[in-house]
């Protein structure tokens, strides 16, 4: 008997998002994590008290909230 789904290769992504919602990657390598405007916005944040300061840098090395 054929295994079931012998035909499927899986696909991996490599390539690194950023959107919007979240202009900061996982990637350690990625410039976004120097990005002074990027990091000014996320100050703004802490600034109104959305965010913690620790919560901000977590963001800002691109771990989720």
């Amino acid at each position: 008997m054929k295994p079931f789904a012998d035909n499927f290769v899986p696909i991996i992504e490599s390539d690194v998002l950023h959107s919007p919602q979240q202009p900061f990657c996982s990637d350690k390598t990625c410039g976004c994590h120097e990005d002074e405007t990027l990091i000014a916005a996320v100050a703004v944040f802490v600034q109104d008290g959305l965010i913690t300061p620790d919560e901000a840098t977590d963001f800002v090395h691109g771990k989720t909230i």
